[in-house]
């Protein structure tokens, strides 16, 4: 009966000892000895699923992981090199040092008005034993405020949830200060890209030309580089200019937009999509992926003259276009008008004619 006590005992002391490792190890229970460098660091970002990034005063970015790579707010595709950045930074990021007691009253107070927070999710367990993952999910697994530079501009002041004392962090190796990789507004983080299929990935082009609606071209592939061109009642154009055709179509590799449009109203921006539509580009790669881009005219007195339609005045005859950028919208997200360049976009909004053989005089 003795034995059999002491073996109870034992047991419990030995389930509290592997408790008390488990608590330490995911930091609900610290210790009062110096955090380590690495308190503040994610080294597994591949398994980052969301970063969240906000500022004091309400805006935030939502960054997402999907299969096909980073996207902002859940819509929007992020630039890769940005995210990629960041991702760096959260693994590379070293605790340098904890304020000093005397300072860090200050510290906090400056803190509090200007920080930028930060909450990293991953798929990971609650705890493991003896390597062993248990209850994994996608759990917020790192939360700091990251506050403005130090005076010598190399590292930021820092705060870790669940530490108590405000820090200096930095990268080694890098000089200078790392608020800029922590933007926290959604449009900084935008990837610029329209197009980037290459043309032996395109199987189908279609141009909607709704000014001249005789303009209006499709385009399809028939081989390795060979395609056929169609006018507006599906007739097969045998005879065109092959160059420009596939000039035209190789340029699809890397089509971007200028900026993203953000200061116009939403009624302003409902006047440019019911009157100024001029064409459509659809875009279908060889694994039927569909990429459409509707495009609008810029009017030359944007935002007045779009104000003066809303209020009920009637449109002059002959619009006064911008003749350098026109609107997009890219597959019907309306809510995101973006704006374009016609110098880069110039084979792009060329006619059908334009790709018609000259005929001899």
């Amino acid at each position: 009966m003795k034995k059999k006590t002491i073996a109870i005992i034992l047991g419990c002391l030995l389930l509290v000892g592997c408790l008390l490792l488990v608590l330490f190890k995911t930091g609900v229970i610290r210790s009062n000895s110096q955090p380590k460098s690495s308190i503040f660091a994610v080294k597994d970002t591949n398994n980052i699923t969301k970063i969240f990034i906000a500022d004091m005063n309400g805006e935030y970015t939502l960054l997402v992981r999907r299969d096909n790579g980073w996207y902002v707010q859940d819509s929007i595709k992020a630039m890769p090199e940005k995210v990629n950045d960041l991702l760096s930074t959260i693994h590379n990021i070293t605790l340098q040092q904890t304020v000093a007691k005397t300072a860090q009253s200050n510290i906090n107070k400056m803190m509090s008005v200007n920080a930028i927070k930060v909450e990293i999710y991953q798929k990971a367990p609650k705890f493991k034993i003896f390597g062993i993952p248990f209850f994994t999910k996608e759990r917020n697994v790192k939360t700091y405020y990251m506050g403005p530079a130090t005076m010598d501009n190399v590292a930021n002041f820092a705060i870790l949830e669940g530490f108590d004392e405000p820090c200096i962090v930095h990268i080694p190796g890098f000089r200078g200060f790392l608020t800029p990789f922590y933007a926290f507004k959604p449009v900084d983080w935008y990837n610029c890209d329209l197009f980037s299929t290459k043309i032996t990935r395109i199987q189908s082009l279609q141009v909607e030309d709704f000014e001249h609606p005789e303009e209006s071209y499709y385009v399809e592939k028939s081989g390795p580089r060979f395609f056929n061109l169609y006018n507006v009642h599906n007739e097969l154009i045998p005879d065109y200019d092959t160059v420009k055709l596939l000039d035209m179509l190789s340029e699809y590799r890397d089509k971007n937009y200028e900026t993203f449009v953000s200061s116009i109203s939403e009624g302003a921006k409902d006047s440019i999509i019911k009157y100024n539509h001029f064409k459509t580009i659809t875009l279908t790669d060889v694994d039927g992926n569909k990429t459409v881009l509707d495009m609008y005219r810029k009017l030359e007195l944007d935002p007045y003259y779009l104000d003066a339609i809303i209020g009920g005045e009637e449109r002059s005859e002959e619009e006064p276009y911008n003749r350098d950028r026109f609107y997009a919208i890219l597959n019907g997200n309306t809510k995101n008008l973006v704006q374009c360049q016609y110098f880069h976009f110039d084979r792009q909004v060329q006619p059908l004619s334009y790709f018609l053989k000259q005929q001899p005089k």
